[in-house]
């Protein structure tokens, strides 16, 4: 199967750094010194050391930070100091505004949904890449299994076996390194304007009533959209995001549309808070929202990137309910466990996660 990924363009001031393994693994290879030894290690001549740390300094969850609060400023004059960044580990796939019923404090980018999304676009676009490969095939099916089943549902951080499993993948790819980490910070800065947003929309008194929670939502994604593609667009400014990340944020609803199918094949859970929209309704008003006139760019790449994404998002359903009906996922289900994590007994309950 003939892919048309993006290719990496000389221009570019290289992404290819440590996060791949800084978000990959548990505390034990989440530092500095040990990410930039592992990464010259697996991808030997890739890169240097020097361009390694300074893609450090200028590609991290903190300066994202800054990017989205500048854009708010610029796009909808509202700024806040006040609200700090949390990425504390609170195993849970998750990001969230906290207030305190007056002000907003503090949005959370949970350090576990990070990990496993860098990681998860990583094997979905070398499986997507390689698909016709059996061996790299079964591989990358498996480790977003792993991701989606002991990762996702039971809020696990992958280990240094995983990372390591993870490196044997990509095999000194760094096209697909590239791809996956230029799609996660799209991705990054899609949830963090999601959440500022909420807090601007109570800054300027916006209210919505129990019965229209989901617009709150999706009038939250509008927003965040509409920053992720004005950075976009200003790419001849400050080269942050590429154009062909730009349908990034329907992967990220897809991802959290195959966590929840995963847990609904393997445990019955199924997927509803009234105040949360399915992962597909919001996608379908992303499509509405990128339509418009106002936005424009090079789409190509990127329509070519999602189209190949969208092989593996139907590839993977199909693969885990035929080995589901055929008794092949027996040994990697915990029924019991993810019983006692929804406070039940015997009957199916929802389950949901706030995003």
């Amino acid at each position: 199967m003939e892919k048309s990924f993006p290719k990496t363009k000389e221009y570019m001031v290289p992404q290819i750094y440590d996060y791949i393994l800084h978000r990959s693994g548990d505390k034990s290879v989440q530092n500095d010194k040990t990410g930039i030894q592992r990464m010259l290690q697996n991808f030997n001549g890739a890169f240097t050391e020097e361009q390694l740390r300074e893609n450090m300094e200028k590609y991290n969850l903190t300066k994202m930070f800054e990017l989205v609060k500048k854009y708010f400023k610029r796009e909808y004059d509202y700024e806040d100091d006040s609200i700090i960044l949390s990425n504390n580990y609170q195993q849970s796939i998750n990001s969230y505004l906290y207030d305190d019923q007056v002000n907003p404090i503090f949005i959370h980018i949970d350090e576990l949904l990070e990990s496993t999304m860098i990681a998860f676009l990583a094997a979905a676009f070398k499986w997507s890449k390689e698909f016709e490969n059996l061996e790299v095939y079964g591989e990358c099916f498996k480790y977003v299994l792993f991701l989606l089943n002991d990762v996702c549902i039971f809020g696990k951080m992958q280990g240094v076996e995983a990372n390591n499993v993870l490196l044997k993948l990509l095999s000194n790819d760094t096209q697909i390194l590239q791809l996956a980490e230029s799609c996660y910070w799209t991705i990054l800065v899609f949830s963090l304007a999601h959440e500022m947003a909420h807090a601007y929309f109570a800054h300027i008194g916006k209210k919505y009533s129990e019965k229209h929670l989901e617009r709150k939502e999706y009038d939250a994604d509008m927003v965040a959209y509409d920053i992720v593609l004005r950075i976009i667009m200003d790419a001849d400014k400050e080269h942050i995001l590429e154009d062909y990340t730009y349908l990034a944020p329907m992967m990220y609803m897809d991802f959290f549309d195959l966590y929840y199918y995963t847990d609904r094949i393997l445990y019955k859970t199924r997927f509803y808070d009234p105040s949360h929209p399915t992962p597909d309704k919001r996608k379908r008003r992303l499509f509405a929202i990128v339509n418009k006139d106002e936005y424009e760019f090079d789409a190509v790449s990127g329509n070519d990137l999602y189209r190949d994404f969208l092989d593996i998002f139907k590839e993977y359903k199909e693969q885990v309910l035929l080995k589901m009906e055929r008794g092949k996922l027996d040994k990697i289900i915990h029924v019991e466990k993810r019983r006692k994590m929804r406070g039940e007994n015997e009957y199916d309950t929802a389950g949901s996660t706030k995003i």
